[in-house]
Parts: C-alpha cells; structure tokens; sequence
C-alpha cells in the first residue's frame, strides 16, 4: 500500500530520520509505501501516520508521529506508536502527551483508541490496579525527535484482523493490521527513539488486575442513502431500518412499487444471513385524512412489506407487522417536509453474531 507524500508522513519520516531521499522500505518519487523502514539499523515498521494541532489550535505546536504496530500480547493488545514535534513547542505539544499531569488541556495518552468498525466496538487502555497501562515519560527533552510511546488494551476476538488507531482530538490513522507478539528488541528507556529498541509493556499479571469489560464500548453506526430515502442505525445486537414511503408506495397506496423490490431485496439478503428471533415491521402516516383509515393504510403498508421480505428472509426469524397510522410523528405535520418525514416504514430485526 501507498501514502502519497503529505505533509504529515514527509514530517514523520523526517523525524524518524529518513529524509525525502533515504530509504523507507519501497519509497519511490513521491510515494511511501507502507512497510518497514530501516533507522539506525534497526527495522521500523511504518503502518500509517498522523499529525494534529495540540488543543485542536492551529496556532498551538503540529504533534505527527507514525503508527508501528498493533500487536496481540499476554493479557492483552498493543499500540506502538511514535510521536514528537518539530518546533520549540515540542516538550508541551508531543511531550506532555506522555507525561501523567493533570492538566485538562492537554491530550494525553490515555486519550487513544482502537476502533473495530466491523463488529462495532471501540477499546480505551486498560487500567490497571497500578493505572492506565500506557507509556508515561518526563524526560522527553530533545526537541525534534520522535520518541516510540506504547499503550495497551483488551484483548481482541481472534477473528479480528485490523483496527482503526483513533489518537488526540480525533485523529485517526486509519487501518492497521492486527498481528502477533511484542515488538523487539525491549529498550532501557521507557520512551526510546525510533531504531533504539521498543518500550517495556506492563507485566502481564498486572494487565490481568484489569477489567477488560470496563474498557470497551459498543458502537451504533448510523447511515442513509444520498437522497435521505433510507437511514440505518446499526448495532452489534439489532438493526433498525426506516424507509421514505414515497420509495415503497405509490401516494395513498399499499401495492408495493416496482423500484421497492431491489431495495427489500438487500434487507431481506441481511436477515437472511444474520438475522434472528423476530423482525418487526411498523408502518405510520402523516395526520392527513381519516385516522382509521391512516390506521388501516398503515397495517396494510406493514403487510404489504413483510410480504415482500418474508420468501426471501429465510425460515430462521418470523415477522409481524404493525401499523401505528398516524401516532408517533417524527416530525411536525404542519410542513410537507415533515408529514413526508412521518410516512414511513421501520423494520428492527436483531442479528446474530458479529458481522
């Protein structure tokens, strides 16, 4: 893989020593490829880079650094990572970064994340009974230099092969493979340079004093089709589904349009393959009109829905429909905008396992 030449991986690659003519493991012209760099003969393995502005000023020092692996290690998963800054704001911006202060502005190394976008969840450092398991330094003094910092987390399930590294203010360096073992050889010092040897990771009986549980989160991922037609809000337990009508229905209908069948078709193929239990479809209204007969249309709709998913959803779950008529708005129904928010279709199915 290839990372053009940004300015924040030309930064890092000049902190870690390499300069726009030395070699990083396949740089060609203007591209870095992603790999395994060679500093002070020692193999550096470069997964990705990263820069932000300390505080999220962009007045305040540029904090880049490289990302060097995530690794599955006893007791638990480890981020390398360097970090540094170029200008005399060094010590402050990148430094104090790893530095157990108390100082609310100041992002620390407490503040990264492993993000597993696939099976929604998210992973903070373990605490351990002695503190959060990631590096702390005070003596990053050399101005300019990168210095490798660690910080370890919960295990990860066996069947997860990358992960998003998140750092300070959001910022996030992309995919990083997951892989086996503890980067060597181990430095003396707690926050080396890159090509110096990598830091000492907690004991393993100490990661085991922490609660893994506490340290991770589910996620709910929302999304929605460019016209807004379509909005999924997902978790790792169930999915929710609400449709425009307008892409199901033909105005004061309960036939099923012909353009409905392909967009039933990819949710019917999703229960299909981890669906479980029972997928309930809801239909609304807007308040124009009879509310029985807003009622009725409603349960119609429902029907109507579940007709289409049910042959193709497979036996493993059952349905139910239900019409709500016009109860339950989600929007005010004195806009067109909003009665044409309040006539919808809802489909919520739980599913098995993780994706």
């Amino acid at each position: 893989m290839r990372l053009r030449r940004s300015g924040a991986a030309l930064a890092a690659l000049t902190l870690l020593g390499l300069g726009a003519g030395s070699a990083a493991a396949g740089t060609t012209g203007d591209d870095v490829e992603l790999g395994v760099a060679t500093v002070e003969a020692q193999e550096v393995p470069v997964h990705a880079f990263f820069a932000y502005n300390a505080r999220q000023d962009d007045t305040k020092a540029e904090v880049r650094g490289v990302v060097h692996g995530v690794r599955r290690v006893e007791g638990g998963t480890a981020l390398y990572y360097s970090i540094g800054s170029p200008g005399p704001d060094s010590v402050r911006g990148a430094g104090m970064f790893l530095q157990a202060k108390d100082h609310d502005d100041i992002p620390y190394a407490w503040d990264v994340k492993l993000v597993d976008a696939t099976n929604l969840r998210a992973y903070r450092p373990l605490r351990t009974s002695e503190g959060l398991a990631t590096s702390v330094s005070s003596d990053l003094t050399s101005e300019g230099d990168l210095h490798v910092a660690f910080a370890v987390f919960p295990e990860l399930p066996d069947d997860v092969t990358e992960v998003q590294v998140v750092l300070a203010n959001g910022t996030s360096a992309g995919a990083v493979p997951v892989e086996d073992g503890a980067l060597e050889p181990v430095a003396d010092e707690p926050a080396p340079r890159p090509g110096q040897g990598w830091p000492a990771l907690p004991d393993p009986e100490l990661l085991a004093t922490a609660d893994p549980e506490e340290r991770t989160f589910v996620l709910t991922r929302r999304s929605s089709d460019l016209a807004g037609d379509v909005q999924v809000e997902e978790s790792p337990e169930q999915v929710g589904i609400v449709l425009d009508a307008s892409v199901l229905f033909a105005f004061d209908s309960a036939e099923l349009a012909p353009e409905a069948q392909s967009r039933l078709a990819e949710v019917a193929a999703d229960i299909a393959a981890r669906g479980t239990g029972e997928v309930v479809v809801t239909g609304y209204t807007d308040s124009d009109g009879d509310r029985s007969y807003n009622q009725t249309l409603s349960e119609q709709r429902a029907q109507s829905v579940v007709a289409a998913l049910q042959p193709a959803a497979g036996g493993a779950v059952t349905f139910s429909a239900v019409g709500e008529g016009e109860s339950d708005p989600v929007a005010s129904n004195d806009t067109d905008e909003g009665k044409q928010a309040n006539r919808r279709v809802t489909i919520v199915y739980s599913v098995e396992g993780d994706r």
